[in-house]
């Protein structure tokens, strides 16, 4: 039926028949059923009427004789759906504005579902550099010009630890007190674009796990402000993260001040 036959139905009815209260609620319940189930303008019975959904109203039609073979004349009563955000509406799925299906507790979205939350941060609370190094043993001192000279700089979050990454010429392999931590990159300041990187870092320290050198504490899940070089003067793609101040925990101030 199209919205004009159902503008006509609705004005004969209303000559003849007058429209006591509408029952709202019902009206509404009726009208999320039938969005779960209506297809393009489809009508639907409903309790021994007609819901017809045009234009955003559902209008129920009782025609005559419509209950237990009792003559009668045919009642009108129409409601407008509710819109999204309004509290009749406050049952339907967050973001899609449809209400969830029968029975079923729809809790999450489909992003959601597809993709897996990044590990609960272990160095949450944590401020300042990675490690606390001696500032007479590294070659150049943390500050925000020396980072401008960075080959890179990024925040992001630890989602692996492996093995290293970089190779120094004339070694057989990668130097055995370096792992190589893959990030997943909230924000680059500057090097490259990629949503993720993998740069060498010391192993982090942790005795639980058998570490007996002290080093930076860092694991999966952990929020770090990281920057750099390549520490061999080879391949960019081979990025060491520097200590000495220039590797901290995220703090928004000195991500500000990274920008």
């Amino acid at each position: 039926m199209t919205d004009r036959e159902t503008s006509t139905l609705l004005g004969e009815l209303a000559d003849r028949v007058p429209v006591g209260p509408a029952p709202v609620g019902q009206l509404l319940k009726a009208g999320r059923r039938a969005r779960r189930r209506r297809a393009a303008g489809v009508s639907l019975a409903v309790a021994a009427g007609v819901a017809v959904v045009a234009g955003g109203v559902v209008t129920v039609v009782d025609p005559p004789g419509g209950q237990d073979g009792a003559g009668g004349s045919a009642t009108a009563l129409s409601a407008e759906e509710p819109r999204e955000g309004a509290p009749e509406a406050a049952d339907a799925d967050p973001g899609t504005g449809m209400p969830p299906a029968d029975g079923g507790d729809e809790s999450g979205t489909a992003a959601g579902s597809e993709l897996s939350p990044l590990a609960e941060d272990p160095t949450a609370g944590r401020t300042g550099p990675l490690a606390d190094t001696e500032m007479s043993s590294c070659a150049v001192e943390y500050s925000p010009a020396a980072l401008s000279k960075q080959d890179f700089a990024f925040a992001g979050v630890v989602v692996d630890i492996g093995r290293a990454v970089t190779t120094q010429p004339g070694t057989p392999g990668p130097p055995e007190d370096l792992v190589g931590v893959t990030f997943a990159v909230e924000e680059w300041f500057s090097g490259d674009s990629g949503e993720t990187v993998t740069v060498d870092l010391p192993a982090p320290y942790d005795p639980a796990a058998g570490s007996s050198t002290p080093g930076p504490v860092y694991g999966v899940g952990s929020r770090l402000l990281v920057s750099g070089a390549d520490r061999w003067e080879g391949p960019p793609l081979e990025p060491i993260a520097w200590l000495c101040g220039f590797t901290r925990y995220y703090d928004e101030e000195t991500a500000a001040a990274w920008r």
